[in-house]
């Protein structure tokens, strides 16, 4: 029986060995060709990379040599990449499409294909739908008659690498020079991802003193999730607490996600840094523009940006959504509570090395420490807690909290004012006092995800234990990440 592939909010990821097979890879390699046929441009190249994971490299090569034997010419990356370095490679270089092998954040069991198209976005949802469209047209296997090192000689596949370009991209959006003056002292954790190369050039470009961990190669990621939740960083957590670094860095598996520790070795989060950026492009940058975040990330940032008389607007989890927000509106920030974001006129989706280097450069042109920076930023607008709980659940759970939550629209027993409810992606709640609470299923796993954020961490906890322990959902215990 063919395997169903489903494009979810970050592409198509699955089990390695399960779903994520060779024959698949090849069946997503093939029906792109169609697609590409049908959009009448089979002599435009796709570049095609990979980051670290098991096997991710055979994998990019099973998908080019598909390509190749359709007709397609491909640029191959051949060392692993970040995602951001792929995008703005298609962007730069104005081709349609550009193919990355990599599942990200996800467990190390994972991998996936990610589906870059022109200007260097994520692919939007016709174009993974009619994808998906073409994959129905695609026997369950389909075996290559070109060889990859074969299709090298004649000229199918060229190696590729805008290393240089993509460095020097960065290095153009940051005072090199102000940071150069500093002397800083960075811990850089790049979780056993392709980070570690590119980041290290561009920390040493700027002459900031850097210690470097979990920097080899290891497809199991040190046997935690390669997100930069702190629940995964707390080997650099000891090591900042022990030792004088002004800033800790940590990166994801793929490059696109950032998390920070500040210089008493607190972690600093997704929405922490999203509020750090903003407030020093408007303070400090004088910087015009509006921001937007996806529906599960902190309301403070609406707050921020009404002091500044500038929109915020709310989209649906999924980058691409952030994206085109941003083009629409000519906002300034966009970024979302998992760790990625983008500002405007550079990559045209997150970049975690970016955003790395644009929070050095804070530290370099305030003259104050990331905990002053957080302090100065909570006093100013308020500090919110923030909390999540991911719920695993069962392909007939999934039916059935769906039709519920969904369909029926059921309302847990808050105990709160509601002041309204969207369905725009799962279900939110917001309520009469400024709290919310959002439930939705994941895009790439088969987990429940539950965001809230309230004034106090009671609050929180209260609304999260609602939930929880609703008899009508029936939710089984929270997965850990």
């Amino acid at each position: 029986m063919t395997a169903m592939i489903r494009f979810g909010t970050g592409g198509w990821r699955a089990v390695i060995a399960e779903e994520f097979t060779f024959p698949n890879v090849r069946r997503v390699a093939k029906a792109l060709a169609l697609q590409i046929k049908e959009d009448g441009s089979p002599h435009r190249p796709v570049i095609v990379g990979h980051d670290l994971r098991f096997l991710s490299g055979r994998f990019s090569r099973a998908f080019a040599e598909i390509l190749v034997e359709e007709g397609i010419p491909v640029w191959f990356m051949e060392d692993p990449v970040p995602t951001p370095m792929l995008m703005y490679g298609v962007e730069q270089e104005g081709l349609d499409y550009g193919i990355m092998l990599t599942a990200s954040h996800n467990p190390p069991e994972y991998n996936g294909i990610k589906v870059i198209v022109k200007d260097g976005r994520d692919a939007p949802l016709e174009v993974t739908e009619r994808l998906e469209r073409f994959l129905e047209q695609v026997p369950e296997v389909v075996t290559p008659t070109v060889d990859f090192f074969a299709a090298i000689e004649g000229g199918g596949i060229h190696y590729y690498s805008n290393k240089n370009a993509y460095i020097d991209s960065l290095l153009d959006q940051i005072d090199v020079a102000a940071i150069q003056e500093m002397d800083m002292k960075i811990l850089f954790n790049p979780m056993f991802g392709v980070a570690k190369d590119i980041m290290a050039m561009c920390l040493a470009s700027l002459r900031c003193f850097v210690d470097i961990i979990n920097n080899r190669r290891d497809t199991m990621f040190g046997l935690k999730m390669p997100s930069p939740e702190r629940e995964s960083l707390q080997d650099m957590e000891v090591i900042m607490k022990e030792r004088r670094y002004q800033l800790g860095l940590a990166t994801d598996g793929d490059s696109d996600r950032l998390a920070l520790y500040d210089e008493m070795g607190n972690y600093v989060g997704a929405n922490q840094i999203l509020k750090l950026l903003f407030y020093y492009f408007k303070e400090y940058r004088k910087l015009p523009g509006g921001i937007v975040r996806n529906l599960t990330t902190t309301h403070v940032l609406d707050r921020m940006a009404e002091y500044y008389n500038e929109p915020c607007y709310e989209v649906p989890v999924g980058f691409k959504y952030i994206s085109e927000s941003m083009d629409a509106h000519d906002l300034l920030l966009g970024g979302e509570s998992s760790g990625g974001l983008k500002i405007r006129g550079h990559v045209n989706g997150k970049d975690g090395i970016l955003a790395a280097l644009l929070v050095v450069e804070m530290l370099a042109k305030t003259g104050k420490t990331l905990a002053q920076l957080v302090e100065e930023i909570d006093r100013r607008f308020g500090v919110w807690d923030f909390h999540a709980v991911n719920l695993p659940f069962s392909p007939s759970q999934r039916d059935s909290l769906y039709q519920l939550l969904l369909r029926d629209q059921y309302v847990p027993a808050f105990g709160k004012e509601l002041e309204q409810v969207s369905y725009m992606d799962g279900v939110k709640y917001y309520f009469a006092d400024g709290t919310w609470l959002s439930i939705r299923f994941s895009g790439t796993e088969p987990i429940l995800r539950v965001f809230m954020e309230a004034n106090r961490r009671e609050e929180a906890l209260q609304l999260a234990d609602t939930v929880l322990c609703d008899p009508k959902l029936q939710l089984a215990r929270p997965r850990s990440d």
